[in-house]
């Protein structure tokens, strides 16, 4: 009689046992009348409902639980146009597209009106206890309870921590569970994971009903944990559970410091932030991790005095100092190592060299873990590259990378060592490679310690100013501090250093350079960054020579206590090789300024005898670069043009046009002239590629193409995923997708993928 269209709506239909009420059911469902529509919900059909005639004659259609959850789009759309992306995709991701928990989370806005707090959670709870617990029996209930205090489950934890066997199976026997528990990628499979709604609500109930229970579940899961090397999970439910000492002792047990190495920093990171400061006061191992995670989130003053106090108390404790003590002896040198690593103290003092000594040590303890060693390795590699000494850090390093499991971590730390040698010896397609391959490791394994990363492209942008390719050049705004933003170590923060003063001169002129250099120094010291103060106090005083402010010059060079005596400026028993080619330069233009020309050429000719001995290709070019202004300054042509031969002889090998861009000014006659003069030179085509730079402004046109970092994400997929794969990997729309492999096409000049490919591997973007 109504004719309208009604719909007659059934939830959880599994509970209607009625014999009576489902022939009802089946009447409707197949005599109805052609405006009644019917929907009905359940975890598990009736076996006596005959849905699937309505299904074979297109009559009905049955949804999985997958068909009910809200997409993505869905939840943008419930939650509003006002609501920011970031917002919607962090709702989308923990509702997991349930409708209930959707409705929850998204009232957590109203939570700050008058009035209105709690109204998500009380919603949540009520449908829990009335919907979902209501129905259990009490053995059931309790083991749903006991779940929520997992972050995943699998039957051997899950039995091994309540101490029974076959909870798994009875948890996944439960109808009401149907949807609620989702599977989880871990090693070994077959967990799975209670939806965070329904794991919230069920570990605040066994905390308020068994508090007692809550907190030895609790500390049975940190035990399985730990056993299996899950430490900082481990060490999460120890905290749970309230016990402080599990927490230190898992850590402990794990290995301290050494859960970096395994891995990487955003772990021990983690480890970090569950121990107390009572327990660090307490455990000198622990206080070494925590003053490892100072010093490596950009603390390297804050680290250093916590170090100091650490050494105190061991010996203290011991009678001894940390590295001789036998248990922590490994943690402390690694943590000395990294201070050093990190410059906040110098390589060349008695105690760097102790570190250097006890290094050596632990890597022929054969009692070692090997990625102990490994470590240790990879620190004498640096310690060595740091030097000048090459040909011993790829030694070291080829030793670290044989104990490394494959696909580890510092496999890319390593790579970028290869880089650095590369570059300083002036083997430039090596060292863009080099940079290349590890900046692609970290994309390729969604590595979450920024450091290679920032380490990688400040070494990319270091090396494309040095081929005066400014257009692969970036400088940070926002002031001095900018330029170190997630820089730790001292090579990264050099390299920034150097590549920001070089271009804010070169961009806005020598009063805007000190007043960045002013800036770095006052970081530096802040800091404690006893290396950095000393290379960028080196490049005050260039900055100062160079403009001809000569007793500033002198003033700033006695008072920032750079070397006394010319010859210690080229001492790399003194001073690391980047430190030396900065002072270097400094003493230089300070002779140079001074009309000291006769000492000002005996420098200079001690100074290329040590880079050339030492293969600092880098070093030497800026030397001979120098070396033409000298003689410029001081008169003498036909030096001059000797000197030039000696720099484009070093071009002929490396295209770092930069140290003689530098002095444009003084050297554009003399490379002329050189041009006019020599034109049966062998080395009058690399003059003129000089002079074709100069005539453009001084920039060197870059002929690989420069991409951008979404551009490598989708290029480091091409090879091996569609475009809807690669979307969804990225989070973009194919449309998307489809545009930025249209513009790495036209920048490699190539019409298809594989062509694509093929190019990224010929210039080095993919391995």
């Amino acid at each position: 009689r109504h004719e309208a269209p009604c719909v007659l709506v059934l939830d959880e239909l599994e509970r209607l046992d009625d014999s009576g009420s489902l022939r009802l059911l089946n009447l409707l469902l197949s005599r109805g009348p052609r405006n009644l529509h019917i929907l009905v919900g359940c975890r598990e059909l009736p076996a006596s409902l005959d849905v699937a005639a309505r299904v074979l004659d297109g009559s009905g259609r049955v949804l999985s639980e997958e068909d009910l959850r809200f997409s993505r789009s869905d939840v943008a759309r419930f939650m509003g146009p006002d609501v920011s992306r970031g917002r919607v995709d962090a709702v989308a991701q923990e509702s997991r597209g349930w409708p209930i928990a959707l409705r929850v989370l998204g009232n957590e806005r109203l939570d700050a009106i008058p009035g209105s707090a709690h109204r998500g959670m009380d919603l949540a709870d009520n449908w829990m206890e009335s919907r979902l617990l209501g129905g259990l029996s009490d053995r059931e209930r309790n083991l749903l309870l006991d779940a929520g205090l997992f972050d995943w489950l699998d039957a051997d934890l899950l039995d091994e921590a309540l101490g029974d066997t076959g909870a798994m199976q009875r948890l996944e026997a439960i109808p009401a569970l149907a949807g609620l528990l989702e599977s989880v990628h871990l090693a070994g499979s077959g967990a799975l994971r209670l939806h965070g709604l329904v794991r919230g609500h069920c570990a605040r109930r066994r905390q308020r009903e068994t508090p007692g229970r809550f907190r030895r579940i609790h500390r049975a899961i940190a035990a399985a944990l730990a056993a299996r090397g899950e430490t900082v999970l481990a060490m999460r439910h120890a905290a749970e559970a309230g016990d402080e000492a599990l927490v230190g002792d898992i850590l402990e047990e794990a290995g301290g410091v050494w859960l970096w190495s395994r891995a990487g920093l955003a772990p021990l990171q983690a480890a970090d932030r569950l121990l107390t400061q009572e327990l660090v006061a307490q455990r000198p191992r622990l206080a070494l991790v925590r003053c490892l995670v100072t010093l490596l989130t950009g603390s390297p003053g804050e680290a250093s005095a916590l170090y100091r106090s650490v050494a105190a108390r061991i010996r203290e404790m011991t009678g001894r100092t940390g590295s001789e003590d036998p248990a922590l002896g490994p943690d402390y040198t690694m943590v000395q190592g990294m201070l050093v690593l990190c410059g906040c103290e110098q390589t060349t003092t008695a105690h760097a060299r102790t570190i250097v000594s006890a290094e050596t040590r632990f890597v022929d303890d054969e009692r070692l873990d090997p990625a102990i060693r490994s470590t240790f390795e990879h620190g004498l590699c640096i310690a060595h590259n740091l030097a000048g000494e090459f040909d011993a850090a790829l030694d070291w390093g080829q030793r670290a990378l044989r104990g490394l499991p494959a696909g580890h971590f510092m496999e890319v730390y390593l790579e970028l060592q290869r880089g650095q040698i590369a570059m300083a010896r002036g083997e430039v397609p090596l060292a863009a490679r080099s940079y290349a391959r590890a900046l692609w490791k970290v994309r390729a394994s969604y590595l979450r310690d920024p450091d290679p990363t920032v380490l990688g492209r400040a070494l990319t942008a270091e090396l494309n100013l040095e081929r005066n390719r400014l257009d692969g050049v970036h400088v940070a705004s926002g002031g001095p501090t900018a330029h170190f933003e997630g820089a730790n170590t001292f090579v990264a923060c050099a390299a920034r250093a150097g590549v920001a003063l070089d271009m804010t001169r070169e961009r806005e002129g020598v009063e805007a350079a000190l007043a960045t250099v002013e800036g770095m120094l006052d970081f530096a010291r802040t800091t404690a960054r006893t290396l950095l103060v000393r290379l960028v106090a080196a490049e005050r005083v260039s900055l100062l020579a160079a403009v001809g402010r000569l007793e500033e010059a002198e003033r700033a060079w006695r008072l920032d206590g750079l070397p006394d005596k010319t010859d210690a400026c080229v001492d790399l028993k003194v001073l690391v090789w980047r430190e030396m080619e900065a002072v270097a330069s400094a003493r230089l233009r300070l002779l140079t300024a001074g009309g000291q020309f006769e000492e000002g050429r005996r420098f200079l000719d001690r100074w290329i005898e040590v880079s050339s001995a030492r293969d600092l290709w880098r070093t030497w070019m800026r030397a001979a670069a120098l070396g033409v202004v000298l003689e410029c300054k001081a008169g003498r042509p036909d030096e001059a043009e000797r000197r030039m031969d000696a720099f484009l002889r070093l071009f002929a090998q490396a295209d770092y046009a930069r140290p003689l861009v530098r002095e444009r000014a003084t050297c554009l006659p003399t490379l002329e002239a050189f041009v006019a003069n020599r034109p049966d030179s062998p080395r009058v085509d690399d003059a003129r590629r000089l002079l074709a730079i100069f005539a453009d402004g001084g920039e060197h046109q870059q002929t690989e193409p420069a991409f951008s970092d979404r551009e490598l994400d989708v290029l480091q997929q091409l090879e091996f995923r569609s475009d809807k794969d690669i979307a969804r990997a990225l989070a973009l729309t194919p449309r998307g997708v489809r545009y930025h492999i249209d513009k790495i096409f036209e920048k490699l000049g190539v019409r298809n993928r594989r062509a694509a490919v093929r190019r990224a591997r010929e210039i080095g973007l993919l391995p």
